[in-house]
């Protein structure tokens, strides 16, 4: 193999911007990827997803313009506890379409690559043996693959739950709910006429919660799902230490690499800039070490916020904060969260707990209505 030639393994988001960013270098990319198509796994996609992001400064680090595949959300996002509203600010969130539509980032990244040169080989799995004597500079982006997982021995925690999505008239929106049924939440988002909705749990998610969950889909938002399918997979949140870019071998990218919110899940800004530290760690891993650093300080301490209160004190106790809220009143609940917003939403703190580039304005109001 020659020295300028690449191996990546998963044709997802960050698996091509990694791959565009090296052939723009001079590098020969070969991206592997075990579906039939680009876009990630099919069992996850086509997706939507809202996520707080500065696209200009995204687009500015990876040296790739991928403005327009996100869309602003057009009005505030609703958090439900059972059947409590809090309203949050939607100024700094973003929708985004994952998968293989035209109208996809995926798509558009796609494109790109080829125009550039990127190689694709399609139905072209990472196995055993290549885990076992890796190509120098290979790069693992296989994102939720348990699979993988396994075969590298990265600590990874389990979820399960149920999917639907579809086509929609309702764009550019998103609300989570929270019920004492599941560990996470269930949560909606759309964009471009097309829908999203996911219940997940690290504990088993039956029937009996879906129904739950549809009910007050139907109450509280006015929407009705039939085709739901259950799901799961894992993620890199099973230890403070999760993120690594080099591993056995390897260099991780996107998801796997735990460059990801081990509170609240949010992925798709990690795994953007992490493509782009994939890639410099081909050319300059000390330099890359230093980024991957910068993005992941604040993991570990949002994983022991995650798991020492959140889960102890708050999850799933939903029913709890529900009747806190209502204990507290609306105003003085509004007091709370702008002061524990201007805290965590600013400066330092803010850039550690979801990776990437994510602004908020703290001015903005936080509301609540309590049904």
């Amino acid at each position: 193999m020659s020295a300028r030639e690449v191996h990546i393994y998963g044709g997802g988001m960050s698996g091509m911007i990694a791959a565009y960013s090296l052939v723009k270098e001079g590098y020969r990319v070969f991206v592997h990827e075990k579906e039939a198509n680009f876009g990630g796994s099919s069992e996850y996609n086509p997706s939507t997803h809202v996520t707080p992001i500065d696209p200009v400064a995204t687009s500015k680090y990876i040296g790739l313009n991928i403005e327009n595949c996100f869309s602003p959300v057009s009005r505030p996002i609703p958090f439900y506890f059972n059947e409590t509203k809090i309203t949050i600010p939607h100024q700094g969130f973003y929708a985004l379409e994952r998968g293989t539509r035209p109208s996809s980032i995926d798509s558009l990244l796609y494109s790109k690559c080829i125009e550039a040169g990127v190689e694709f080989v399609f139905n072209s799995k990472l196995t055993a043996e290549v885990v076992e004597r890796p190509k120098p500079s290979s790069i693992v982006a296989c994102g939720l693959s348990p699979s993988v997982y396994k075969m590298l021995d990265i600590p990874c925690l389990k979820w399960e739950g149920w999917i639907s999505r579809g086509n929609t008239r309702i764009s550019n929106y998103a609300f989570t709910w929270w019920g004492d049924c599941v560990t996470e939440y269930g949560y909606f988002s759309s964009v471009k006429d097309y829908y999203f909705n996911l219940l997940f749990s690290t504990s088993p998610v039956g029937k009996n919660c879906l129904e739950r969950y549809r009910k007050f889909l139907a109450s509280a938002e006015g929407i009705e799902h039939e085709n739901w399918k259950r799901t799961a997979g894992v993620v890199p949140l099973a230890s403070p230490r999760n993120p690594r870019l080099f591993h056995k071998g390897f260099i991780l990218c996107g998801t796997i690499s735990g460059l990801m919110d081990p509170v609240f899940w949010f992925g798709i800004s990690g795994a953007i800039v992490s493509g782009k530290i994939a890639a410099i760690a081909v050319m300059d891993p000390n330099r890359a070490e230093l980024e991957f650093n910068r993005f992941t300080s604040g993991f570990s301490r949002s994983y022991l916020i995650k798991n020492r209160f959140w889960y102890k004190y708050f999850r799933p106790a939903a029913n709890k904060v529900e009747k806190a809220l209502n204990f507290l009143g609306p105003e003085n609940v509004n007091i709370l969260l702008r002061s524990m917003g201007s805290l965590a939403l600013s400066g330092k703190i803010r850039q550690t707990i979801v990776p990437g580039f994510g602004p908020y304005n703290t001015e903005h109001s936080w509301t609540v209505i309590s049904n």
